[in-house]
């Protein structure tokens, strides 16, 4: 039962995952109005359309030949004189000047739910197809599907599993921090925010932390869960110790939005400000983000796009 359900769930993710990516990679073809090549690039597309040229009717032509009254009309502007009339035009002028990056980075904000959860759904079924490498998962596979998980969820006790201080405090944070990324990336606010003391940086990532609890959550106790599938918790050890507990659910998602913000802080002023600013070499300034940041890389594998991989850098 329980090896029925985990290949259902991860046949059910990799079809979502193709359909997702052939979604992505699905671009009606546009014709150039000059050239009529159908494989024209994307940017020229737009330059294509504006200068193709226009077939005018003889009454249009005629029309645009009429002769033009040159006196001048009235004015209707009844603004003040000492007032700049050319404020907003240069206040126009200075937006479009603005790099084009930044400017798309405020223009998204939805949140993306189907890639979101297909990529927590493709991060799951990594989870638990590593754990069914393990002997001691494999050995609780037998046995009713549904008792054995309500006796596990029934253990769940106490703060310490009696593990390893680097699985409790650095591999389950690191965890959150993937899922939380999950969420920041699939945000169209919370992907644009940079590491500061804006209040909607903040609350982006309390949105994550969120998210990331949920993950979690149905992680330890749901029904694609390690109580599920492994009977995690069922056991108690001699020390009294049950592999359920109350700290793998706090410390996953709060601990690691604190990593997720760490890699915020280290992404903005170690990477950005002073490393990509004196290294040329852009295979070492990938290397070094993609090592700086683990679990943004990580995210970013999960979306189909490279580790070292920045939304709203050039490179």
């Amino acid at each position: 039962m329980r090896v029925v359900i985990f290949t259902l769930a991860v046949l059910l993710n990799c079809n979502l995952a193709l359909t997702q990516e052939k979604e992505l990679k699905t671009d009606l073809p546009v014709r150039d109005p000059i050239t009529q090549n159908p494989n024209i690039d994307q940017a020229d597309k737009v330059t294509a359309a504006t200068f193709a040229p226009v077939r005018r009717t003889d009454t249009e032509k005629a029309a645009a030949f009429r002769p033009v009254d040159l006196k001048p009309t009235p004015s209707t502007d009844r603004s003040d004189p000492k007032e700049p009339k050319f404020k907003d035009f240069d206040q126009a002028i200075e937006n479009t000047a603005k790099d084009p990056i930044a400017v798309q980075e405020n223009t998204d904000f939805k949140f993306h739910w189907r890639p979101a959860l297909i990529q927590s759904g493709l991060f799951l079924a990594m989870q638990h197809g590593f754990r069914m490498t393990e002997e001691k998962t494999r050995n609780e596979l037998d046995g009713p599907f549904f008792a054995d998980w309500k006796a596990s969820v029934k253990n769940l006790q106490g703060w310490d599993d009696g593990g390893r201080f680097f699985t409790n405090y650095i591999a389950h944070p690191m965890q959150g921090a993937l899922t939380g990324r999950i969420f920041i990336n699939n945000s169209g606010v919370a992907r644009g925010e940079e590491f500061g003391r804006s209040r909607r940086y903040w609350k982006s990532r309390l949105k994550a932390m969120v998210w990331s609890a949920v993950w979690s959550t149905q992680f330890e106790l749901g029904p694609v869960s390690e109580a599920s599938l492994g009977n995690v918790g069922q056991k108690v050890d001699g020390d009294g110790h049950s592999k359920l507990t109350y700290g793998d659910l706090v410390l996953t998602p709060t601990v690691g939005t604190g990593f997720a913000i760490a890699e915020d802080a280290i992404d903005k002023y170690v990477l950005k400000n002073l490393i990509e600013r004196r290294i040329e070499n852009r295979l070492l300034m990938k290397i070094l983000r993609s090592v700086l940041t683990p679990t943004t890389s990580l995210a970013n594998i999960l979306r189909g796009r490279a580790p070292w991989r920045r939304d709203f850098r050039r490179n």
